[in-house]
């Protein structure tokens, strides 16, 4: 059985945060976005339950509803998304498991390269098609144009000083995305927006690391 709870400041008595889950949940600190945490610094939490003893799928709809009705009155929530989303509590079966193990989704944008693949003749003969006319060879000297294009690609690169993840989170976030947990509890897990976990399954952040 599941509960929705809010915190309020625990020096103003605000309603800051919509929540559901279990009791336990409902106190823990881990787990939660980084606006949360600068909330809580600052103004301390209060735990008040709104409704307990129900199913998963009604404490989703009070959750979203709750939610919906605060930013509704104008109320200003830490909440990244709308609620009603996540699966607590969920266990994947053992034939569920043996699914996933070696389950290879996104990995083509995680930086797979080609290391130990045995290409077809077919294939081969594609990219030697394709690169037919391309004069941009060890030798060759490039043009201003081509030089600026190639300093504009490198301006993109990552800078390791503003990371907010190490390399073993994302590592694992990878392995989380393989699970089928989703993006909202990934981004609870290590106080991160939705947005860093999408980029990260989509290749779009961290794709320098293996």
């Amino acid at each position: 059985m599941y509960l929705v709870y809010q915190h309020r400041k625990a020096d103003t008595n605000e309603i800051f945060y919509v929540g559901k889950g279990n009791i336990k949940r409902s106190k823990q600190s881990s787990g939660r976005s980084e606006y949360w945490h600068r909330t809580v610094n600052k103004h301390g939490f209060i735990v008040e339950i709104i409704k307990d003893n129900i199913d998963e799928e009604f404490s989703f709809f009070i959750e979203k509803e709750a939610i919906n009705v605060y930013r509704r009155r104008g109320i200003k929530l830490v909440n990244i998304t709308d609620g009603g989303e996540g699966s607590s509590g969920y266990k994947h079966t053992e034939e569920h498991k043996a699914k996933l193990k070696g389950n290879q989704n996104f990995a083509s944008t995680w930086g797979k390269n080609f290391k130990g693949c045995h290409h077809t003749d077919e294939t081969k003969a594609k990219w030697s098609i394709s690169r037919i006319g391309n004069t941009n060879k060890k030798g060759t000297k490039l043009s201003k144009e081509s030089k600026q294009k190639i300093s504009q690609s490198r301006k993109g690169k990552p800078l390791l000083k503003r990371r907010i993840l190490i390399d073993e989170q994302v590592r694992q976030i990878r392995k989380d995305l393989c699970e089928m947990n989703t993006l909202v509890s990934i981004a609870k897990k290590y106080n991160v927006g939705e947005s860093t976990i999408r980029r990260i399954r989509d290749g779009e952040r961290y794709k320098d690391v293996k």
